[in-house]
């Protein structure tokens, strides 16, 4: 009876040729996207995006520029922000990672550091990545900065420089200028770190996972709720439904309406608790809020209904529904923030509705967006529940015909 039982789940499997291809091909394929994101976050392939702004521009700051761009772990903006609002401004939007401002010349000796890192709290770890990026250029590429700045300190400390030895520092750095790369030297209080953007009392990261968390359980709640519709098509409800005048419409129409409703109430409890807990401001623009969570509710909706009107079996439902929310999280930036990515996954990420829930959630949290700036997120989030009903009511009225 053993070998039996294990005959009859194997070519329970065999047949279902969609459950198959879950079961076998797909494990590998999340090993890949895993692979590829993990591998971005600590290797080679982590490349930031930022912004670069000089307020004094000069052949230093110049050098430093062309350093930065030609650092593969860096994308500086291909037009540069004009002042420091600008850089402040690119910041806060999400389009820099980081800022990098040059306040004051390099080599003029102050307490100030002439070099600040602008940073989103939400995005702390690419502003220490950054800050020592630009701290490891300046030591190789401007060796001489360092020594020009230590340089004045000594002279105090020595009572000052004889004309003679003033002409051979002054030889000693030109020199050091030329050989920039072959005589590194330390650039230590060059940079600072300044944080910019937000708003309440809750932290940036506990802002950003809130909506990222939101939305992971929108898409697994609603692929749930959606698999009943593949039970009651093979218990003939469907069917028996199917004579009235509407038939199979009023079966998906309903689903989705009550997974919208659903997913609704479920982000309300997750943001009472960060509320609560984290002191989350929902309460700064509840319309904004609200309108957020309504289409990123509608669109894991109509996306669970289109995979639950494809599958075959509820098998092969179970499979498919736990990969595309796996790998929309994991691309989407609900599990790792997308700016930790490489930048080919990165876009990628924006065909997700994961990507544009977390990014409305943030504009509306913390970056105090008002509800015109988010119709660039919401936008695609209705259409991709609007798209999944139309496609799944289309489905089951085909399914109905054969």
């Amino acid at each position: 009876m053993i070998f039996a039982m294990l005959r009859v789940m194997a070519l329970s499997l065999i047949r279902d040729r969609g459950a198959l291809a879950m079961a076998f091909l797909l494990p590998p394929t999340i090993f890949v996207i895993f692979a590829a994101i993990f591998s971005g976050t600590s290797g080679d392939e982590l490349e930031l995006q930022v912004g670069y702004t000089v307020l004094a521009p000069s052949p230093v700051t110049e050098r430093l520029e062309t350093a930065l761009r030609a650092e593969p772990g860096l994308r500086v903006l291909s037009d540069n922000p004009v002042d420091e609002a600008a850089l402040r401004s690119a910041v806060e939007a999400g389009r820099a990672d980081a800022g990098i401002l040059v306040r004051s010349a390099l080599d003029s000796p102050s307490d100030e550091a002439p070099i600040v890192v602008f940073v989103d709290p939400g995005k702390a770890m690419a502003g220490g990545i950054v800050a020592g990026q630009v701290q490891r250029l300046v030591a190789e590429t401007l060796p001489e900065i360092g020594l020009a700045r230590t340089a004045p300190l000594v002279e105090q400390l020595v009572g000052g420089f004889d004309p003679g030895q003033s002409a051979r520092l002054a030889a000693g750095l030109e020199a050091i200028a030329a050989d920039a790369g072959d005589t590194p030297a330390e650039g230590g209080g060059l940079v600072a770190q300044q944080v910019v953007g937000g708003g309440g009392n809750s932290g940036g990261a506990v802002t950003y996972y809130a909506g990222a968390v939101a939305i992971l359980f929108l898409l697994f709640s609603a692929m749930q709720g959606a698999a009943t519709l593949i039970e009651e098509r093979n218990s003939g409800i469907v069917d028996r439904l199917a004579v009235g005048p509407a038939g199979t419409d009023v079966v998906v129409i309903g689903k989705y309406l009550f997974l919208t409703a659903q997913g609704v109430i479920q982000v309300g409890l997750i943001f009472l608790v960060a509320a609560l807990a984290y002191s989350v401001d929902v309460s700064a623009d509840p319309l904004a809020w609200l309108l957020t969570t309504l289409f990123a509710a509608m669109a894991a909706s109509g996306l669970a209904l289109f995979v639950a009107s494809a599958c075959t079996s509820k098998q092969q439902a179970q499979t498919i529904s736990t990969f595309v929310v796996l790998v929309f999280s994991a691309i989407g930036g609900s599990m790792v923030p997308r700016y930790m990515m490489p930048p080919w996954l990165q876009d990628v990420g924006w065909y997700t509705p994961n990507a544009w829930t977390i990014e409305a959630y943030h504009g509306v949290l913390w970056r105090g967006e008002a509800l015109a700036d988010l119709t660039g997120s919401l936008l695609p989030l209705a259409l991709t529940g609007l798209l999944g009903l139309l496609a799944s009511i289309a489905i089951s009225r085909a399914r109905l015909r054969l």
